[in-house]
């Protein structure tokens, strides 16, 4: 034989034994490659043709036979695999395995109960007088011929319950959701469709202070209520307005005074809830509806608010109410009394030829703890109301190729957190791991988020590492606010080349320092919220050198949003060719200082960018949200033992090395305070003074060292400067913001490309702009691209 032709069949079996290549058919597997099909069996070899039966019986069989230096491949067939228990990988012996579908074959993990079609039957054709159906007498008469039953509890299929979820609550299981052919169907409710009811349809006539006014953030001794008696406080009280409401919600809830018990189920809803926005437009929430009041028009309601309700910001719908099941697509499960019983109204008003399922699984798919080097590779997992995958304290392991979907919490989750809300400084996470890694993964139809990153530890700037790229994330939020496409907690993590689109809250929270969020394509986002921001940080003026770089924001929905939303006093903030494009502000500058924005173009902004000042309100004393932002500052750089908000004198001069020559001004920054190192809580003539508080450049509560400098505006307004602070901006203290700011009316008149992001580097006016030049049309066309965006076509061989 030829040696050139010798040595490529040598190359080639290297090749193969190198990537773990199946083998052929019948053949002797390679140590450590281990095969699950749907057809194999307990007892197995292992081999191609031996197969085990699950995914849990090729993990035992190569704990403890991998290493770094030998890992494994479970090696799964294609098919359907029921889930009702985690599948737990962990410690060492678990370790430097990964689990894939086999080559070009679909592998499904379906935490979800499929319902035969023809276990439906027609309401209509259901017997009367049976108990388990005395509900039906509540649908209403116009859907009644086309609504569907499903006897759950004849089949031992779970059945869940509702609980009280929303902004700052603790997270509890998702009741299980109705899915047809992949989509999640819609819990009965009124109004249909994106309507809401508001302040015409019901007004507030008795609003008890909201639960975030118990938090340790607001109350007067620094302590927080416990969280069962939070939830014992009262909700508030509407008054039916709109005629139309008046005529129907008589039946949502019980009549006031009827005990739980004697409720007739026959005449009125056992379970019903409204969901949605109560004391303002950014933060859901929900609370039960309790009782009705027929003659004062009163609704009353179960569980407190987050915040307390206004009419303002009414916007909810009345959900899990079977009075209201008059949409196709609507569907309700009576818990009643153990009836367990399921009503749909199926699109086009059959369920033939439908693929029918409910979520009866309520943990990951996947747990990964104290492994490393694990990989999941090309598969899906479906169904499931907690988190998709979790890791914790795990090293270097791979979420690759997967899609993840109909899940009512998070995708994935990368650490965890403790129980205290963002807002307050006791907020932590932990068990993040380093160096994991999500990619070219599909995570849609998500009642929370995408990616829960949390790594690093902040005290030492030691960074945790992890990479989220290349996936695409869309329809996530469906069922929590403030629960976006990545969580960017810790420190030193990114966020790149991910497609972010269609969903009603933000896209990225930064909660760290040293986070890369680039190269990202957000599209149609924070489509029912305000107040808001595609990427949001806030309320910590150490978030620091978060860098916010070659990001296309499109169609930022709703007014009152923003595409960067740096909130609160977040500080530090570095954002940088970035292209927005339809919003209502460009850049939101709340009170923060040394953030820098430059090199970033906006299209169809209202206004390219807004500011807010601690100095308004006639410069109130202490500043909004004093104890979180005073307690968060001390945590990072009060030097003490470590211990309660201090951080040690070591760790401190960390911090001053490393951002020392980024913030020179660091080491002098500080929150103004009395001789006693008491808070300035008013203004004096020695201490606490005019200059000291509000006017000194180190002082945290003066927005200086801000940069707004070398944008692009193409059919876009100026920046809006707050008129609340008696003259004062952004501007005042830092006189060359929005340096360089060229404007053109419409696209072509800087030859700029919208549907690519590039400009022409021979016609362009940039070339001879002031601030620009050829050099920076250059650097822009080289390093702003819309391709090479989302998932990437990958082999599932490791």
């Amino acid at each position: 034989m030829p040696r050139r032709v010798l040595g490529v069949l040598m190359a080639a079996v290297l090749a193969m034994a190198a990537t773990g290549a199946p083998t052929a058919a019948g053949a002797t597997p390679r140590k450590n490659i281990v095969y699950v099909s749907p057809d194999g069996k307990a007892g197995a070899t292992g081999t191609r043709t031996d197969p085990l039966a699950t995914v849990e019986q090729a993990r035992d069989m190569l704990a403890g036979r991998t290493s770094e230096r030998d890992p494994g491949t479970v090696y799964i067939r294609e098919g359907v695999y029921q889930t009702s228990e985690t599948i737990a990988l962990s410690g060492k012996e678990n370790s430097y395995v990964t689990y894939a579908a086999y080559p070009g074959e679909q592998v499904e993990f379906a935490g979800v109960t499929t319902l035969a079609p023809d276990r439906f039957r027609k309401l209509s054709e259901v017997p009367e007088g049976e108990a388990k159906w005395s509900s039906r007498s509540r649908v209403p008469a116009s859907a009644y011929a086309d609504v569907h039953v499903y006897d759950l509890g004849a089949e031992g299929i779970p059945a869940g319950q509702l609980n009280k979820n929303g902004f700052n609550w603790k997270p509890q299981p998702f009741a299980p959701e109705l899915i047809t052919d992949d989509a999640a169907q819609t819990l009965a409710q009124y109004p249909n469709g994106q309507e809401k009811l508001d302040r015409a349809a019901l007004g507030v006539k008795e609003a008890p202070k909201g639960a975030r006014d118990y938090f340790s953030d607001k109350t007067a001794d620094g302590t927080t209520l416990p969280y069962e008696d939070m939830l014992k406080l009262p909700g508030p009280v509407y008054t039916v307005v709109a005629p139309a409401v008046a005529d129907r919600y008589t039946t949502w809830s019980k009549p006031v005074g009827t005990p739980e018990e004697d409720i007739d189920n026959t005449a009125y809803e056992t379970d019903g809830w409204l969901a949605g926005y109560f004391g303002n437009n950014y933060a859901n929430d929900r609370v039960r509806i309790d009782s009705i009041g027929k003659d004062q028009l009163d609704l009353s309601t179960r569980y407190p608010t987050m915040y307390i309700a206004t009419d303002k910001w009414t916007s909810f719908v009345a959900q899990n109410v079977l009075s209201e099941l008059d949409a196709e697509g609507e569907y309700y499960i009576d818990r009643w009394q153990g009836n367990n019983t399921l009503y749909y109204y199926p699109p086009g008003g059959t369920v033939a030829g439908k693929e029918i399922s409910l979520t009866s699984f309520d943990a990951p798919f996947f747990e990964l703890e104290n492994v490393r080097g694990v990989t999941l590779k090309g598969l899906k997992l479906n169904g499931t109301t907690g988190t998709g995958v979790r890791l914790l304290d795990a090293e270097s392991c791979t979420v690759d190729g997967v899609e993840i979907l109909n899940v009512s919490m998070d995708a994935i989750a990368i650490g965890e957190a403790n129980d205290a809300i963002t807002a307050i400084a006791e907020y932590r996470t932990s068990r993040g791991g380093h160096r994991n890694k999500v990619i070219n993964s599909r995570l849609h139809d998500l009642g929370g988020g995408g990616v829960f990153a949390a790594g690093g530890d902040r005290d030492s700037l030691e960074r945790g590492d992890h990479v989220v790229e290349h996936n695409e994330i869309y329809d996530f939020s469906k069922l929590a606010t403030y629960t976006p496409a990545g969580y960017m907690y810790g420190v030193g993590n990114t966020f790149r080349y991910n497609y972010v689109h269609d969903a009603p809250h933000m896209a990225v929270q930064i909660m760290g320092n040293d986070m890369e969020i680039s190269h990202n394509r957000f599209e149609n986002l924070v489509t029912y919220a305000s107040d808001q921001g595609v990427i949001y940080a806030g309320r910590d003026y150490t978030y620091l050198n978060n860098v916010i770089s070659y990001n296309l924001f499109k169609d930022v929905g709703e007014d009152g949003n923003q595409a960067v939303y740096m909130d609160d006093g977040v500080s530090g903030m570095v954002i940088h060719h970035n292209f927005i494009d339809n919003a209502q502000h460009g850049l939101f500058y709340q009170s923060g200082h040394s953030n820098v924005a430059t090199d970033n173009v906006f299209k169809d902004v209202t206004y390219i960018g807004h500011d807010k000042l601690y100095h308004e309100e006639g410069r109130r004393l202490p500043v909004a949200n004093s104890k979180v932002v005073v307690e968060r500052f001390n945590d990072m750089l009060k030097v003490g033992d470590g211990t309660g908000f201090t951080n040690t004198r070591k760790n401190v001069e960390k911090w001053y090395q490393r951002y020392g020559k980024q913030y020179p001004n660091i080491r002098d920054w500080y929150l103004p305070a009395d001789s006693k190192g008491e808070i300035c809580t008013s203004i004096g003539t020695t201490e606490c003074t005019e200059s000291y508080v509000w006017n000194d450049p180190d002082s945290l509560y003066v927005p200086s060292h801000n940069v707004l400098t070398r944008s692009v505006s193409i059919a876009s307004g100026d920046f809006a400067y707050t008129d609340d602070a008696d003259g004062l901006s952004v501007k005042t203290f830092n006189p060359g913001f929005d340096s360089h700011n060229v404007k053109k009316s419409a696209a072509a008149d800087f030859a700029f490309d919208p549907a690519t992001g590039k400009f022409d580097a021979k016609t362009t006016p940039l070339n001879s702009a002031d601030g620009f030049g050829r050099k920076w049309v250059e650097e822009w066309n080289a390093k702003f691209t819309l391709e090479g965006i989302g998932p990437r076509g990958s082999d599932t061989r490791p």
